[in-house]
Parts: structure tokens; C-alpha cells; sequence
């Protein structure tokens, strides 16, 4: 058997090495970016829940939607050049102070003329920002020279969204290596549009290892972060000022909504295939939407992506407002080692899992309470200082670490079971087995001083009826009383400690606490003998109706628990207590009964049982003399005769105490004649006539000693 000490350093171990394990393999899952995909729903749904924003109203998108593809008998897959002109010459008109085209222009168009009329004004307005694809293997995507020339700026329009297909950040720059052997630093068209609109030199300072900034040095500047933008989304696309494109064209839309202000011309058609999920569109069904106001709706228009003229105003909207979203994690070299440390102390909180002293129900609700406390506080530190920490391994530390907490008491709780039910399944029930399981065992299993009931019982001359018998039919009978006997032991809460021969020993009280265990003990005493008369009128075993027995039962204080050598141990109990029982099984045998209790054992029965109080005896072994009792049996199921019976027979006895023998003698002939067959007052009457012949001496007491066992 395990010691505590040892299973308590054998779960200390195991604690700590599956700590090590979540909190190892949890960092590993996170460097290598195996969750990340899990802090992105989680960024996702922080940005849904904490719903659109109002943006500085700097930002226009002219839409190329299907009233200006019908409007304008649009050809497909292109736009009239000359309308575009008009669009421009329109805006700046209006005063728009600078104008992004989210189209390439890099094929000429049919006419050339319009061509040229586009070109010429892209010039006039000085204020046009043109779009350009990212180096790729096919080389550059890049309007035509002609256009170039005109333009104040451009910048790739190219995004790349995560892996989940949902687009939350952009690069800001490009690096285009060049033929002396330096790079080209090419701008996000974002970039270019926020740039532009501050009037900010294209220069940059990349000393501060925590941001670089655009712009040269005593002039304006803009800070960024690296190493790209988590663009910080205010809603959908119709979080900017929407005009139509044909509206445009046709000059047909108040001035004052583009004066100065950043315009931005893109399509929204899905057939051109320039739309995104983004984290709000991800949990925005666009139909489900529109169909509370409209009766029908086309989603070939709209679909539930969102547009990617739209994620382009976004991202400068973000820069322009510098509300950059700050992400503490693994993938920010400022903050690289952060989401560590939290790993690390997540798990040392998580071993809280493996304490055995707090309940299924109770660790359940603390990992719920955690769970929803880190989220909480993340989505508030997110929402209010715009910093979003990776959480998603804190939740599988705290979960893993509950699962392996849970695992590992109910492996160590399995073992601390199977412990206990090999000790005791042999010598209790298995309901008590089950009892002591809950408990403490290791207490259980130390030696202690307890006060517990002993019950011996033996059944008498069966030396002499085996002699008769034969060693099989001896077995066979021997088998068939135990079975009827241990049974009830185990029914009233008592433990069998051992059978000796025909002899079983057994005690109450322990391991499992029984408050009331000397009433548990005599009843078992007594129904033990009602089935060993129960025994005795079967014929189909051999010597079977010869069985008789004897119970001697005493409560005191004993000790108790696993007590022997390292080699071999038994759950048992010594004292005199225990020998003042066995020795009050014997004495059956003098005063002819069948159950005698100490007066010990006596003064914890209620009136439920009757009882006889028979002799003051000292046994061999113990010099203080002990008032001994006959167990009866219940009051209620006892006839009047033997109840009077008692009461003449307690009034004898006191008559005999006090050398009263004629008195004695005629209670005890009066005893008899109620009960022809009992003993005890024919015992007291050979004693009478003893001490008639003998009177004892002066200081006697009525104490009966007895030398043998």
C-alpha cells in the first residue's frame, strides 16, 4: 500500500509535470502560430460586439454601383475613360482636395482620345492618386505612362487577408529592388491617399524600434506602427459618405460632401470580384438585413463580403486618425515575450485544477469565472485603449490545465479507491467501502485510540459436532453459517475483522464513523441469532439443527487501524476492551445465555431492548470488576411472561447482593417457575445453597471472579 507521504509527493510530481507540459505545449501551438486562427475569431467578434464607429467624415467613396453601370450603358468589364474624366473634372470642381482611383489603367483604351482626355485632366487636377498592383513573379500591374505622368502618388492596392480568408491588416510598403542594387520603398494606396492629404514628404525614419515615421525632418510627419496596419474597421462600407458614381458623372451631388476631403472611386459590383470578408461582415448577414426594410433584394450586389474600396477608406481612416489597434502577441516584436509571461502564470493559477479539496462543481465554475473575467478584461482593454491581447492560449492553459487537474485526481482518487476496497471489501460492506473512499483513508488507516463496539460469537461444542461430522461436511456447514452470518455484520455498518474456527470477531465504528454503534451491535447480535434458529430448521445439511452460539459484546476505547509489519498488515483492533468481549462470549457458557454485553455497551441501549442485569465479575485478565448484562431481545416482540420474568429476577438478585437468601431463593424458584429453562436463576439458586453451606466473607460485594477464559 501507497503511504501518503508518498502519494502526496507522487501527485506534487505529476502536477508538475503536466503543468509543464500544457504551459510548454500551449507556447509551442502559439509561437508556431497553430492558434492563431482562434485570437482572430476573438478579434473578430471583439470588433463586431463593440459595433460601428463615427468616422471623421474626411473620407467619400464614389460608388461604381448598378444605377451607374445602367446609367451609364457601362461595357463589360470597363468604364468610359471620358466619363471618368468627367468624374474628376466634376470633384475637383467640388473641391475635393485629393482623389483615389481603385482601378488600374494599364491597357490603353479604344479611343485614344479618351485616353488623352483623361490624362490631361489627372494633370489639371494635381490631386489624383492612381492605383498599381504589388511586385509579383508577373512583374508589376501599372497604369499606362501617360496617366503616371498627371498623378500625384500611387500605391498598391493589393490585399492579402489571413488564412481564414478574412482581411484585417495591411503592409504599408512594398520593397522594389532596383538595378544599382538599392530598394524602393512603394507605398499601400492607403498610405499614399493619408499621405497626400497631409501635404507629407515621402521619407522615412526607421530608428525607433517600436514605429517608423513618414515625413521629413521640421516638416509635418505621421507616426505608424509595425510591421503593418491592423486596420481598426469603423463598420461596413456605409460607415462613409456613399455617392453614386453616375451621380458624379452627371454632376448631380451636393459639393459641399466632397469639399475637402479625400475622394475614393471604386467599384461595388461582385462581379468584379473586389470585395473582402472583414471582421464585421463575418458576423453580418447583409440579407437578413435588408430584408427588414425591403421586400426583395438582389445579392449579386451585395453580398455579405464586404467592399474593397471600402477596406481601402478604412485603413486610411485608421492612419488618419491615428487610432492604431495595438496587438500584444507574438507576431509584435515590441511585445514578443508579453503573451508568455501570461502563458506561464495562467498555468502556475491553473494548478488551483489539481487541488483534491475543491469539488467538480466548484472548479467548473471557477474556470467559467476565469474564462469569462480574461475576456472580459481583454474586450475592455481592447475597446478603450484600443490593445488587443492574444487570449486564445490563455484559455487553453486554464482549459488544459483543468482537464489535466480533473484527470489527474480522479487517476490518483481511482488508485486511493482501488487501495481501500482491497484493504476492506473483505471486511465491510460496500457501502461503507464507498464511504470510506470519500474520506480520509490515510486517517482511517492510522492506528488510533477509538471507542468501538466488539462482538465475538463462537458457536458452542463444535469441536465435538465436527468430530462427527468429517472434514467436508464440516466445511460445508461451516460455509453455509458464514454465509448467513458475515451478511448481517455488514448490514448494520460493522466490520469483520477476522474468523477464527467457527469463532467471528468483528467491531463497530470503524473505519467508517457510526455514531450509535453499541445499538448497532447488539442488533446484529440479535439477528445473528435469529437466523442461526433459522439455520437449525433446515435438513439439507448435516448437523446443521446442532448449532448454537454465544455473543460477548463490549464498548470501550481500543486502537484501531492498519496495524503489522511492512511485510504483512491488517486493518484489526487490540486492547483489553477487545479481550473483555471475547471473555463475556465465554461466559455464555456459565450462565446458560446467549448474549451477554458489558455494562459499557449496556448504557447506550435505549428501552427498544430488554435486558437482564446477570452477575459483577471480574475476568481473567482485568482486576476491576464489570456489571454484565443478558441481551434478551426487542421489548415488543418479547411476551409478558419474560418481562415479569426479569423483574422477579432483578429483584432476586438484589436479595442475593444482600445475603437476602431466602428471599433470593424464592424470586429465583418464582423466575422459574414463569421460565421452566432459565439458567441463570437456577445458577443463582446453586450459589445460594453454596453460600448457605459457605457464607462468603464480610466485605463481599456479590463479585464473581473467574480465573479461566
Amino acid at each position: 500500500m501507497i503511504s501518503k507521504k508518498r502519494q502526496i509527493r507522487l501527485q506534487i510530481l505529476f502536477t508538475i509535470l503536466c503543468t509543464g507540459i500544457v504551459v510548454i505545449g500551449v507556447t509551442l501551438l502559439y509561437k508556431f502560430g497553430l492558434i492563431m486562427w482562434a485570437d482572430n475569431y476573438i478579434y473578430d467578434y471583439y470588433v463586431h460586439k463593440r459595433g460601428p464607429l463615427p468616422t471623421s467624415d474626411k473620407v467619400v467613396l464614389v460608388l461604381m454601383d448598378k444605377k451607374s453601370a445602367k446609367k451609364l450603358n457601362r461595357l463589360k468589364g470597363s468604364w468610359s475613360r471620358r466619363q471618368m474624366a468627367i468624374a474628376l473634372r466634376n470633384l475637383c470642381d467640388a473641391d475635393a482636395r485629393i482623389i483615389g482611383i481603385d482601378m488600374i489603367f494599364n491597357y490603353p483604351d479604344c479611343d485614344s482620345q479618351a485616353d488623352q482626355i483623361l490624362a490631361d485632366t489627372i494633370l489639371d487636377c494635381n490631386n489624383v492618386v492612381l492605383a498599381r498592383g504589388a511586385l509579383s513573379r508577373g512583374g508589376e500591374a501599372l497604369s499606362l505612362d501617360i496617366f503616371q505622368d498627371g498623378m500625384i502618388g500611387d500605391g498598391f492596392i493589393d490585399f492579402q487577408p489571413d488564412k481564414d480568408d478574412i482581411l484585417r491588416k495591411i503592409r504599408f510598403l512594398n520593397a522594389k529592388p532596383l538595378g544599382d542594387g538599392t530598394m524602393q520603398l512603394l507605398p499601400a494606396f492607403s498610405l499614399e491617399l493619408a499621405r497626400a492629404f497631409l501635404n507629407i514628404d515621402f521619407e522615412f525614419d526607421f530608428s525607433n524600434p517600436d514605429y517608423f515615421i513618414m515625413g521629413a525632418k521640421g516638416e509635418k510627419r505621421l507616426r505608424l506602427p509595425y510591421p503593418e496596419l491592423l486596420i481598426n474597421f469603423h463598420g461596413r462600407y456605409t460607415a462613409f459618405t456613399n455617392i453614386s458614381y453616375s451621380d458624379v458623372v452627371e454632376n448631380r451631388f451636393p459639393k459641399e460632401m466632397v469639399k475637402g476631403k479625400i475622394v475614393i472611386i471604386g467599384t461595388s459590383l461582385t462581379i468584379d470580384k473586389d470585395d473582402y470578408n472583414t471582421p464585421f461582415s463575418r458576423f453580418f448577414d447583409t440579407t437578413s438585413f435588408f430584408k427588414k426594410k425591403f421586400k426583395k433584394i438582389n445579392k449579386d450586389i451585395l453580398g455579405e463580403r464586404d467592399l474593397g474600396v471600402a477596406c481601402h477608406a478604412h485603413a486610411v481612416e485608421t492612419i488618419l486618425s491615428q487610432n492604431f489597434i495595438k496587438r500584444v502577441s507574438e507576431s509584435a516584436p515590441e511585445s514578443n515575450h508579453i503573451v508568455i509571461v501570461f502563458i506561464i502564470l495562467f498555468g502556475l493559477a491553473g494548478l488551483l485544477f489539481y487541488t483534491p479539496m475543491i469539488s467538480l462543481f466548484w472548479e467548473m465554475l471557477i474556470l467559467g469565472a476565469a474564462i469569462c473575467a480574461v475576456y472580459q478584461g481583454s474586450y475592455s482593454l481592447f475597446s478603450t485603449k484600443l490593445v488587443l491581447l492574444d487570449i486564445a492560449p490563455l484559455f487553453c492553459v486554464l482549459t488544459l490545465q483543468f482537464v489535466f487537474g480533473i484527470a489527474l485526481q480522479k487517476y490518483f482518487s481511482k488508485k486511493k479507491a482501488a487501495q481501500v476496497t482491497n484493504l476492506f471489501s473483505k471486511y465491510v460492506s460496500p457501502g461503507v467501502v464507498a464511504d470510506l473512499i470519500k474520506g480520509d483513508i490515510e486517517t482511517t488507516l492510522e492506528g488510533r485510540s477509538q471507542e468501538l463496539t466488539i462482538l465475538f460469537s463462537d458457536l458452542r461444542d463444535f469441536s465435538r459436532l465436527s468430530e462427527g461430522l468429517g472434514a467436508k461436511n464440516t466445511s460445508r456447514l461451516l460455509n453455509i453459517y458464514f454465509d448467513a452470518m458475515i451478511p448481517i455484520v455488514f448490514k448494520y455498518q460493522g466490520t469483520l475483522d477476522k474468523l477464527m474456527g467457527d469463532a467471528v470477531m468483528a467491531f463497530f465504528g470503524a473505519p467508517a464513523q457510526v455514531p450509535n454503534h453499541p445499538v448497532k451491535a447488539v442488533e446484529t447480535a440479535l439477528k445473528m441469532l435469529e437466523e442461526i434458529n433459522n439455520l437449525r430448521l433446515r435438513d439439507d445439511i448435516e448437523g446443521i439443527d446442532k448449532i448454537d452460539a454465544g455473543f460477548g459484546l463490549n464498548t470501550d476505547i481500543v486502537t484501531v487501524g492498519n496495524l503489522g509489519s511492512h511485510a504483512f498488515m491488517d486493518f484489526t483492533i487490540v486492547g483489553d476492551g477487545v479481550n473483555l468481549a471475547s471473555r463475556l462470549e465465554g461466559l455464555n457458557k456459565v450462565y446458560g445465555t446467549h448474549i451477554i454485553i458489558s455494562e459499557f455497551t449496556a448504557a447506550n441501549l435505549d428501552e427498544r431492548f430488554l435486558m437482564r442485569e446477570l452477575d459483577i465479575v471480574k475476568v481473567k485478565g482485568k482486576e476491576k470488576a464489570v456489571v454484565i448484562f443478558e441481551l434478551i431481545g426487542f421489548r415488543n416482540k418479547l411476551d409478558e411472561c419474560r418481562v415479569e420474568m426479569v423483574k422477579i429476577f432483578e429483584s432476586g438478585l438484589d436479595g442475593f447482593r444482600n445475603k437476602k437468601w431466602d428471599l433470593a431463593k424464592k424470586k429465583f424458584k418464582t423466575a422459574l417457575q414463569l421460565i421452566p429453562e432459565d439458567r441463570p436463576s437456577q445458577l443463582y439458586l446453586n450459589r445460594i445453597e453454596e453460600f448457605k453451606q459457605r457464607p462468603p466473607e464480610d466485605d463481599w460485594i456479590g463479585v464473581t471472579k473467574f480465573n479461566h477464559k
